[in-house]
């Protein structure tokens, strides 16, 4: 009996050592931070951090007035770019990003990216009604985060984009954010120029990019953005950018053209990655609240948390 107790006693004290070193490993992970104060400095542009990640929006307000099925579409609303960097162990980051051109700056930009060591992943529009036509370019680094800042403000720089840039200090919007987020089921909201409103889901599967797993907030998300089109918010214009699996994209589109939805395109964004997400903005005018619980139901064939 003596021998039993001892053998438990063993057995119970190296399952611990391993929980104590689980836990550590967890906290290593948990330590992982980014310098953002630099990276913004880099940038010259100031961005948010959420699950870790910081995400800065530039939006192309140098750009002019663009018109989508006849109405004014704003900058802070769909002609914007988004750069993320996913911080990874030994001081390093992952950065993913996307950016939106003229025609006329795609290969200067494009030759910019290239210069700067970073990957040129993909080049597409993200509606084919847009007027004048927007082009965006997603490109990705892996490195030290502020060398990867210079970088990408080189390769801006190669544009006429307006710089610095900061979100707005005190954003407002006629809409209730809190049930747009019951709603789609999403627990990250946040609200930018214009009254415009950002929603964003993941997948519950694991995605790989550049052999690093990713983090699905480094813009890899699907992500919903409401426009208010009246003073009291009942009139909106909602894009969700649907981040899907191959094997779920005829189920989603499929529910949003049954609602009427428009489509506006079907991309992959990124190279290197897997399994590979494929990304769709689709567009529609409504009231709010309606237009969500459609995207709901797109989101419902999808995986997401």
């Amino acid at each position: 009996m003596k021998t039993r107790i001892s053998t438990f006693v063993v057995v119970l004290a190296a399952a611990l050592v391993v929980v104590a070193a689980g836990g550590a490993a967890a906290s290593a992970r948990t330590a992982v931070s980014l310098p953002v104060v630099q990276i913004e400095q880099q940038l010259h542009a100031k961005g948010q951090v959420s699950d870790g990640v910081l995400s800065v929006e530039i939006d192309r307000s140098d750009l002019g007035t663009h018109r989508l099925q006849g109405r004014p579409v704003t900058a802070p609303f769909e002609i914007n770019g988004t750069l993320t960097f996913q911080p990874l162990s030994g001081g390093r980051a992952l950065f993913n990003g996307d950016f939106p051109l003229k025609p006329g700056e795609i290969n200067g930009f494009v030759d910019a990216l290239l210069r700067n060591h970073l990957a040129f992943q993909a080049e597409h529009q993200h509606f084919y009604d847009l007027t004048p036509e927007v082009w965006f370019v997603h490109f990705r680094g892996l490195g030290d985060p502020v060398s990867l800042a210079a970088g990408v403000y080189a390769a801006m720089r190669s544009t006429s984009v307006k710089l610095p840039q900061a979100p707005p200090p005190h954003p407002h919007t006629p809409f209730d954010v809190g049930r747009l987020k019951t709603i789609l089921g999403s627990s990250s909201a946040t609200v930018g120029s214009g009254g415009v409103v950002t929603l964003t889901l993941t997948q519950k599967q694991t995605v790989r990019l550049d052999g690093v797993h990713l983090n699905q907030n480094a813009n890899a998300e699907t992500n919903i953005a409401f426009e208010p089109l009246n003073a009291g918010g009942s009139l909106a214009a909602a894009v969700p950018d649907f981040g899907m699996f191959a094997w779920q994209i005829d189920n989603v589109i499929g529910v949003m053209r049954a609602h009427g939805w428009d489509i506006g395109c079907l991309y992959n964004q990124e190279t290197a990655e897997v399994p590979q997400l494929y990304f769709s903005h689709d567009f529609k005018v409504g009231n709010p609240y309606q237009l969500a619980q459609e995207i709901r139901d797109g989101l419902d064939q999808m995986n997401v948390e």
